[in-house]
Order: structure tokens, then C-alpha cells, then sequence
């Protein structure tokens, strides 16, 4: 019976011999990556996201993993991206969130990270931060009106700090021309995004989703207007 993988080294010591076995010399580099990396990740309830790059990533050549899924289900480990060289290259403006992300926060199961180094073009990166804070703004206005039929309060505020948590780390290297090392650090710059305690006072509580909405708009206002090289 296959046994959960809980570190980094059983991940790469279980998995890797299947990845090479899979795509062989189509292989440039396999890592993990995205929350699993993050803090307060917990193997036992969720999955290791691994992606990809390769010489090839056409969909006959990904489906050499195929025979892998059912296993790498139980062993709690999920595929995520696959990339060539070339896709990277000719995406950084596209998706410089992103790969800011996993130039960040990686583990290189195998191979040549493509990756290594990426610093985000400043423009490119505002106007994507920019575009999520807004979009986020829409839903929030969405959940904020379910909050008052099936949800409550903290549902509300769990559910924007799991959807702004990516932008924030975006616009802290905007403003500060580094990735924070916590999240600690993170909300030390942006305090008015930290969830208290929950409080059993419905007022209360409601000025708190009230706060949220708010920062959240200062904050696209503030990105919208930033100059950047």
C-alpha cells in the first residue's frame, strides 16, 4: 500500500524515478512548488503540486504520465504546470505573478531550473496585480452579499485572504524589490489585510468584512498609481 509523502526528500526520492521513467530525455526539469511550499502546509490533509518543463509538452507527450495518476493520488501528490523553455520565455510578461511565485518558492525534484533568477518586468507585474485586485474587488462584493444568506463573517475573510494572499506577495515586491521571506513579514507591510481572532459580536465582525472591502479598494487605487521602471 502506498504511504503518504510527508518531506521533500521522500517526494523527490519516490517520484522521481516514475518522472524519469515517463518522459525519459523529454525531461528538462521537474520541481515542486505554489502552497505546498508555503507555510502552515499540512502532507497529511493536502497534495504536492509538482510541474514541468520539457523539450516537448504536446498532449502525446504529457500523456506519458497517465499510468502515474492513480498512484500518485495516494501518495497525496498532484501534477500542476507543464512548460518547455520556450513557453517560459515568451510568457514572463503574461504571467510574471506566477512565475514570481515559483522562482520563490521551489523544490527542484530534477534537472535544470528554468526559472532560476526570474525577476518579474516592474510593468508587466503592476498591471497584473492590478487586474487581480480588481477582479477580487468583484467578488468580494459577490461573497459579501452570500455572507448575509449561508455565510458568515469568517467565511468571508478566510475566503479574501486565500484569493488576495497571491497579489499581496506581487505588490510587496513591487513596493519593497524583494519576495517576503514570511508571511509574517507580508503582513507587517500590510497589517490592515491580518484576520483577528473572530469575535462573537456580529457588529463587530461586520465592521471587520466592512475594513477588508475597503483595503482592498485602497489597495487598487495604490497599485493603479504606482510608478514603476
Amino acid at each position: 500500500m502506498a504511504r503518504k509523502i510527508l518531506n521533500t526528500n521522500d517526494l523527490k526520492e519516490y517520484c522521481l524515478p516514475a518522472f524519469r521513467e515517463a518522459f525519459g530525455e523529454n525531461l528538462v526539469c521537474a520541481f515542486t512548488h505554489g502552497d505546498c511550499l508555503m507555510e502552515n502546509f499540512s502532507p497529511v490533509n493536502d497534495f504536492w503540486q509538482v510541474s514541468f518543463v520539457l523539450k516537448d509538452n504536446s498532449p502525446e507527450a504529457i500523456a506519458a504520465l497517465s499510468p502515474y495518476l492513480k498512484n500518485a493520488e495516494k501518495i497525496g501528490v498532484a501534477f500542476g504546470y507543464f512548460f518547455t523553455e520556450q513557453d517560459i520565455r515568451t510568457s514572463e510578461d503574461t504571467f510574471p505573478l506566477e512565475y514570481l511565485h515559483i522562482a520563490n518558492r521551489h523544490f527542484i525534484l530534477d534537472g535544470n531550473f528554468t526559472l532560476a533568477g526570474f525577476a518579474p518586468r516592474r510593468n508587466a507585474l503592476r498591471h497584473q496585480c492590478e487586474r487581480e485586485l480588481r477582479g477580487l474587488l468583484v467578488r468580494l462584493h459577490r461573497e459579501f452579499v452570500y455572507m448575509h444568506q449561508k455565510k458568515t463573517a469568517l467565511d468571508f475573510l478566510l475566503f479574501a485572504e486565500k484569493e488576495l494572499l497571491p497579489v499581496l506577495y506581487g505588490v510587496y515586491f513591487l513596493l519593497y524589490g524583494k519576495y517576503p521571506g514570511s508571511k509574517a513579514e507580508l503582513f507587517g507591510a500590510f497589517p490592515k489585510f491580518l484576520i483577528e481572532s473572530p469575535s462573537r459580536d456580529p457588529k463587530e465582525m461586520m465592521r471587520r468584512t466592512n475594513n477588508y472591502i475597503l483595503a482592498v479598494s485602497e489597495m487598487v487605487q495604490q497599485v493603479d498609481t504606482l510608478e514603476v521602471v
